[in-house]
């Protein structure tokens, strides 16, 4: 029997028992939150532009990097794989992540967004291969705005980022699954491995040999969402074949969006005023068009 904070359809609305797994641990694993055909919607879009990864990968960060409309593709540090970064310009399916109900509600809610409003950090789709991993990095020693995490027991929360990753495959044992520490969302002290204490240090080996690490394993249409203070990264995949997921990153309206990718009209024009809101929660002022 799995001791990790699983949420399975019939418990999605029990805000009580969410609320209490969330904060303890800092992660859930939503079972089935994505519907069979929209897993299978995004994958294919993946197999139609899987060649972005079998061939040579752009260097790290966006050098070299290729633009399939208004979704670019990326890297962090190679080992990683390869994203296909706003994803969110990609099609209906994943413009239905946006606000998608299964998490959409909780989000809000440790956001805090009556108050902070909520907005998109980021939108990707990742495939990785054999050999790929991340390496660990965040926790709650780190004094970043996006880093917060806090429930001070009045019913308000404030949490500054929280990851929503839905898996396209099947992730388990060599498949290269998120790891994480559990609580360490709440450490004043940085992991061992961390070398900067007050900085975003992604360290060079795979985070599944990192002490205290515990993999995550999903199956395909399951989603795991948890603060970006936890401790974090992945194990390296050993398995043949490839990872996918897509993963949307939720902060209040503050903080800015981490590319800097501006919206299409394509886009805004097709979403509903909700959507609209949080692709562009502070829609640019301009002057009148006759000044």
């Amino acid at each position: 029997m799995s001791d990790d904070p699983i949420i399975r359809p019939e418990d999605r609305e029990d805000e009580q028992l969410i609320d209490y797994l969330f904060e303890l641990y800092g992660y859930l694993i939503l079972k089935e939150a994505v519907a069979p055909a929209d897993v299978a919607e995004m994958n294919r879009w993946a197999d139609a532009h899987q060649h972005h990864h079998d061939e040579a990968k752009p260097q790290r960060g966006h050098e070299d990097s290729r633009w399939i409309g208004h979704v670019e593709t990326h890297t962090y540090s190679g080992p990683d794989g390869i994203n296909f970064q706003n994803i969110v310009e990609a099609g209906p399916v994943f413009e239905r992540h946006i606000d998608h109900p299964s998490w959409t509600g909780h989000v809000r809610r440790f956001v805090d967004s009556p108050r902070n409003g909520l907005s998109l950090h980021e939108t990707l789709l990742n495939i990785r291969g054999q050999g790929g991993y991340i390496g660990i990095h965040s926790g709650g020693h780190m004094s970043i705005p996006y880093m917060s995490f806090r429930q001070p027991n009045t019913g308000a929360w404030m949490v500054g980022q929280i990851n929503v990753i839905t898996a396209l495959t099947d992730i388990g044992p060599g498949d290269g699954p998120t790891t994480i520490v559990r609580g360490s969302h709440k450490s004043a002290l940085a992991h061992p491995r961390l070398a900067e204490v007050n900085a975003v240090y992604r360290s060079n080996e795979a985070a599944g040999t990192a002490v205290g690490m515990k993999e995550l394993y999903v199956d395909k249409g399951d989603v795991l969402m948890f603060t970006d203070s936890i401790t974090h990264g992945s194990a390296q995949r050993t398995n043949e074949g490839h990872r996918r997921m897509v993963l949307y990153r939720y902060s209040p309206r503050w903080i800015r969006t981490r590319f800097h990718y501006v919206p299409s009209e394509r886009l805004l024009s097709q979403l509903t005023d909700d959507q609209r809101t949080i692709m562009q929660p502070i829609a640019p002022r301009r002057p009148p068009e006759d000044i």
